[in-house]
């Protein structure tokens, strides 16, 4: 019996720390870039990545990757309160200005800059690789239109 327990303990302990790294994020990158709508740069814009994995729906699964846009227009991802970056692949992006009001009513304090063809309607793929990424949104054009719709309340 005391040969079985000791084979057992380092199988065990192999098959813990395989199923804790399997609950890891992956691989990641770092992720930093610019944004421009109009040849300006874009401030206080949200920038997501959306993981592109298997042919699901972007918005279906978790690991998304967010930043906020500065006065310059530049961004860095953030995968969750531990991790900087994005997971390595292909992704769906989201550039979004909308923003929550002081009360907490999202959406109430101004209409959203960016058009839908690069947020809720987005045609923006991106693939992140190892290592350090700059992703860069230069020639995001509003053609005139910008999507004045207004949100209240949740999605």
């Amino acid at each position: 019996m005391k040969r079985t327990l000791g084979l057992f303990r380092p199988c065990l302990a192999s098959a813990l720390l395989i199923s804790v790294l399997g609950c890891s994020s992956g691989d990641m990158g770092s992720v930093t870039g610019t944004v421009h709508l109009d040849g300006k740069p874009l401030e206080g814009a949200l920038v997501t990545f959306y993981p592109e994995i298997d042919g699901k729906d972007p918005m279906s699964g978790g690991g998304a990757s967010m930043g906020r846009t500065d006065a310059e227009g530049n961004y860095e991802l953030t995968y969750n309160r531990d991790e900087m970056g994005a997971q390595v692949g292909k992704h769906l992006v989201y550039i979004e200005t909308l923003q929550e009001s002081g009360g907490g009513d999202y959406g109430a304090g101004r209409g959203e800059e960016v058009p839908k063809r690069y947020n809720s309607q987005s045609e923006l793929h991106v693939e992140v690789k190892p290592g350090r990424n700059t992703i860069d949104f230069l020639d995001l054009t509003s053609d005139g239109e910008k999507n004045r719709a207004r949100r209240t309340g949740g999605y």
